[in-house]
């Protein structure tokens, strides 16, 4: 069977450090649809709990939170098949403790988990190296510590780094990938797309940490017309425009990212700074701009000559993945 080894605090309840009192319990708003989504996965809790070692609350407090936590969701039909927790002090040097896979062979040899079909979700790096110790995949939260572990958690390469425990779902359940087309696609589609008379329209970005920003642009540029192209710049593109640390996550996470939006009908990455010989291509009847570029964008002359109009997404100011991550990284790879 394939499963979901998620950690605890910070991924399915808010609150950093050593959490362990049932008053202070309190989940993310997403994860109940998120772990109902996942139901065709196994679900475990891995969980370094080293408050126990360090004499910092008790292992009988622990176990209640726990209980508490599975019984919250129970009552929304989510079943936990077991919560894994080392209790030692780090300088213990023990075998179970994250990001040893201690817990995860020892799931695959309790219920035969498939290792190579299994996710790690967390919000450390120790969580992005359990999957890569075990030889699962992976996603970074950016929830709880994500934010203080984004630098050493993407240097352990996970497959995604997410805003929102609902992206590292969208991500694992991705398929979609009909939509993903190449360079050398584009021709045939937007012609097949013509000879069914529908209106193209264009959208280019990074899109690297996804927020309410990129929702708001995505489905208003698809309300534009009938068929949505966006144009994904690639990780050399994004390091030559935005600076050497970005992107946080590689080209084919984005544009797996951007395929998950049902508004979207097709994602191509293009290697320029700018999608000016990508447009040449397509020929759009729009394309769809954020407002801090307005009409008079660098695309507006290539589009217009064409017979296509600009159209402009007035943006949300205070949200951009510049102000959500402030965190030095390295880029993707």
């Amino acid at each position: 069977m394939k499963a979901i080894f998620l950690d605890r605090d910070g991924t399915l309840n808010k609150g950093i450090g050593f959490i362990h009192k049932i008053e202070a319990f309190e989940l993310y708003d997403d994860i109940v649809l998120g772990l109902q989504r996942l139901g065709d996965y196994a679900l475990f809790i891995v969980s370094n709990q080293s408050g126990v070692g360090r004499g910092m609350f008790t292992e009988a407090q622990m176990a209640a939170f726990n209980r508490h936590l599975l019984t919250k969701l129970k009552k929304e039909g989510i079943s936990i098949l077991k919560v894994y927790a080392c209790i030692h002090h780090p300088d213990e040097q023990c075998k179970c403790r994250k990001p040893h896979p201690y817990f995860v062979e020892e799931a695959a040899r309790e219920v035969g988990v498939s290792i190579k079909d299994s996710w790690v979700i967390g919000d450390r790096d120790t969580d992005v190296l359990l999957g890569k110790n075990a030889g699962m995949h992976s996603v970074l939260l950016l929830t709880g510590d994500g934010m203080k572990h984004l630098k050493s958690g993407r240097m352990a390469e996970p497959d995604y780094i997410a805003a929102t425990f609902s992206q590292a779902v969208d991500f694992i359940l991705f398929d979609r990938h009909e939509k993903l087309i190449s360079r050398d696609e584009i021709e045939t589609v937007i012609l097949k797309e013509r000879i069914n008379k529908k209106t193209i329209v264009t959208l280019n970005g990074t899109f690297d940490i996804l927020h309410q920003g990129h929702r708001k642009i995505i489905a208003e540029a698809k309300q534009q017309g009938s068929c949505l192209l966006v144009a994904v710049n690639s990780n050399a593109s994004v390091c030559g425009n935005k600076g050497p640390l970005r992107p946080f996550n590689s080209e084919i996470a984005r544009s797996r990212m951007i395929a998950a939006f049902p508004e979207v009908d097709y994602v191509t990455i293009f290697p320029e700074a700018t999608p000016i010989a990508l447009l040449e291509e397509i020929k759009p009847d729009v394309h769809v701009n954020g407002s801090e570029y307005g009409k008079g964008c660098i695309e507006a002359s290539t589009v217009r000559k064409h017979g296509g109009r600009i159209h402009v997404v007035e943006l949300l100011p205070e949200y951009s993945t510049t102000s959500l991550v402030t965190v030095p990284s390295v880029p993707a790879k």
